[in-house]
């Protein structure tokens, strides 16, 4: 996150008049990390003012094309309002922080995602999506392999089940189903036969591409108590 924010930093104390602009339209975050609860959404041209910074979740957004590591920064900022922004998608005027640490009053910062955590950084990719394009019509199975980078290929979202379920990697409990987990379902009516894949969110949420509803990308629960909306199973990323 890399936050070029119109910035004015005062002299005492620096974090209690330091300001940024909003880039893009983003989430407005009761904690540093997406996993948090969602107060609503920061729009673009809003004037926030910078009460601290807190190192969180590395997340992309607005300004990742300026950051070396990928695009991913765990830069945010808390807000006047007592919400999180992160800094990816504020104009601050410097690449570096612009208000002071949130220090020990609050709760303790997530650790950084670790290089190997994709499940993490794939939901974060994802959640940005919805944030900044969430009528995309992309198609389920090419919306998580997006998110991972495309590191696996399948023609469609029934052909990655049957080749993980061969391989015996599909779960079928439906609860605990780990955060970044790709999640199968199927309902002929809607599908034809290709099935559906989604993210989990580790809370009992799931982030899905389907373009039949908009807004296209968003947060729904596992199924919607209909009959012919079957839960296949889990598995994680290949």
């Amino acid at each position: 996150m890399i936050a070029l924010s119109v910035a004015t930093a005062t002299s005492v104390p620096a974090a209690a008049d330091a300001s940024g602009t909003v880039k893009t339209r983003t989430q407005r975050m009761s904690d540093a990390n997406l996993n948090s609860s969602q107060n609503g959404w920061y729009n673009p041209g809003d004037q926030l003012t910078l009460v601290c910074s807190k190192r969180g979740q590395p997340v992309k957004g607005f300004f990742s094309f300026n950051i070396p590591n990928g695009g991913w920064d765990n830069l945010w900022y808390k807000t006047s309002d007592g919400n999180f922004v992160a800094d990816v998608d504020i104009e601050t005027g410097t690449l570096n922080d612009v208000a002071p640490d949130c220090g020990a009053g609050g709760q303790p910062a997530p650790a950084p995602v670790p290089n190997g955590d994709r499940g993490a950084q794939a939901l974060a990719w994802a959640r940005n999506q919805m944030a900044s394009n969430p009528n995309n019509p992309v198609q389920c199975e090419v919306f998580v392999e997006q998110a991972y980078n495309h590191s696996f290929r399948y023609g469609s979202a029934i052909e990655a089940f049957n080749d993980l379920n061969a391989k015996g990697q599909i779960h079928t409990n439906t609860d605990g189903i780990p955060a970044g987990a790709l999640v199968f379902t199927s309902d002929p009516r809607f599908d034809q036969g290709y099935g559906h894949v989604m993210l989990s969110q580790g809370d009992g949420s799931y982030l899905t591409a389907n373009y039949y509803v908009a807004p296209k990308i968003r947060v729904v629960p596992l199924n919607s108590n209909d009959s012919q909306d079957r839960f296949l199973g889990w598995a994680f990323a290949p």
